[in-house]
C-alpha cells in the first residue's frame, strides 16, 4: 500500500467523496477539527494520480505559512518530489509573487517601499493637521484622538478591497435614518472618506514635503494589487489561468473581501476547478475583515457548485 492510499483510506466516506470530486466548483463544509487540510492535501493527490493536472498546474492557498508548510510535507510524504511544484502559499506570499515576478504587473509597484510605522504615523498627522472638512474626527483640542481609529478603519477598507473611490461612492449614499445613523456619524464617515483619499495620494508620492516620490505601500496593498493586475493585463490573466487548472482554498470562511476579489479573478466566471474549505460557524478571523458571508458569496457566483 502506497502512502496515497494510507491517507485515503483514513477519510470517511464524505470525506472520500470530496476527494474524488475533481471537477467543477466544490464547497466542502466542516467542523473543527475534521482534517479539512489534510483533505485538500490528498485531493491534491489525487489530482495528479489521475493525470487530471501536473504539480504546477495546482495552487492551494492557506491562512498561514505554517498551514502551507504543513500541507506541502503532508503532500511530499503521498507523492514524492513532485510535490515541490504545487504552488501552496498563503493569498499575500501568491499576491506578492504576481507582482514581483511579473512584467505584466510590474507597474502597479514601481519603485514603491513598504511603509515604515513612523511614516505612516507622520502621514497621517500632516493630513490631520492640513485638511479642512474633516473636524468630525478631529477633536479641536486633541486632534490626534481618531489617530488610531483612523488607521484601523483605513485597514479594514483595504482588506476588504474597497477602494477610496468605492469608499466614497458608499460613503454619499449614507443618509441618517433618525434610528442607528445619526448625522454625526454620517459626518465621521465622509471626513474617513477624504482622509483614506488623501492618505492614498500622499502615499503615491503626490506630496514629496511627507514622502519621497518613490511612494509607498501598505502590507495589505499587495492583494489589492495583484487583483488590478489580473483583472487589468490580459497576458498575465491568461497566462495565470493557463498555469493554475484547478485551486483550492483552505479556510474559506476566513477570507477577507480584497483575497475574495484576487479568487474570483484567478477562478474566472466559468465553471471553474475551485475547491474551498471552511467552517461556516467559525469565522476566527472575522476582525480582520473576514467574514461568514464570503460562502453565500461563493454559492451565488457558482450555480452549479456542488456541496459535500
Amino acid at each position: 500500500m502506497d502512502d496515497f492510499s494510507k491517507y485515503y483510506d483514513k477519510l470517511n466516506a464524505n470525506q472520500k467523496k470530496a476527494v474524488d470530486t475533481t471537477d467543477g466548483p466544490l464547497l466542502i463544509l466542516a467542523g473543527p477539527g475534521t482534517g479539512k487540510t489534510e483533505l485538500l492535501s490528498v485531493r491534491a493527490a489525487n489530482i495528479i494520480r489521475q493525470k487530471k493536472a501536473a504539480p504546477e498546474n495546482i495552487l492551494i492557498l492557506t491562512y498561514t505559512n505554517s498551514a502551507a508548510k504543513a500541507m506541502k510535507e503532508r503532500l511530499v510524504k503521498m507523492i514524492g518530489s513532485a510535490a515541490y511544484d504545487v504552488e501552496i502559499a498563503t493569498f499575500h506570499s501568491f499576491a506578492n509573487s504576481v507582482i514581483l515576478e511579473s512584467e505584466d504587473a510590474a507597474n502597479y509597484i514601481q519603485e514603491k517601499i513598504q511603509i515604515a510605522d513612523i511614516e505612516r504615523i507622520k502621514l497621517l498627522e500632516y493630513i490631520l493637521d492640513n485638511t479642512e472638512g474633516i473636524d468630525a474626527i478631529r477633536p479641536r483640542k486633541s486632534p490626534y484622538f481618531y489617530e488610531g481609529a483612523i488607521n484601523s478603519r483605513i485597514g479594514d477598507l483595504k482588506r476588504e478591497g474597497m477602494t477610496p473611490r468605492e469608499f466614497e461612492d458608499f460613503v454619499s449614499s449614507y443618509k441618517p435614518d433618525g434610528v442607528l445613523i445619526e448625522e454625526k456619524h454620517v459626518l465621521r464617515l465622509k471626513a474617513l472618506s477624504l482622509v483614506y483619499k488623501l492618505y492614498e495620494e500622499y502615499k503615491n508620492g503626490r506630496n514629496e514635503d511627507i514622502l519621497d516620490s518613490r511612494g509607498r505601500y501598505d502590507y495589505d496593498d499587495m492583494i489589492i494589487f495583484a487583483t488590478e493586475a489580473v483583472r487589468n493585463e490580459k497576458p498575465l490573466k491568461s497566462r495565470l489561468e493557463g498555469q493554475y487548472k484547478y485551486i483550492m482554498v483552505d479556510e474559506f470562511q476566513d477570507t477577507n473581501g480584497a483575497q475574495l476579489k484576487l479568487l474570483f479573478e484567478l477562478a474566472g466566471t466559468r465553471s471553474p476547478n475551485l475547491c474551498c474549505v471552511g467552517d461556516d460557524d467559525q469565522a476566527i478571523y472575522r476582525f480582520q475583515g473576514a467574514s461568514v458571508a464570503n460562502i453565500r458569496t461563493l454559492r451565488e457566483k457558482f450555480r452549479d457548485i456542488k456541496e459535500k
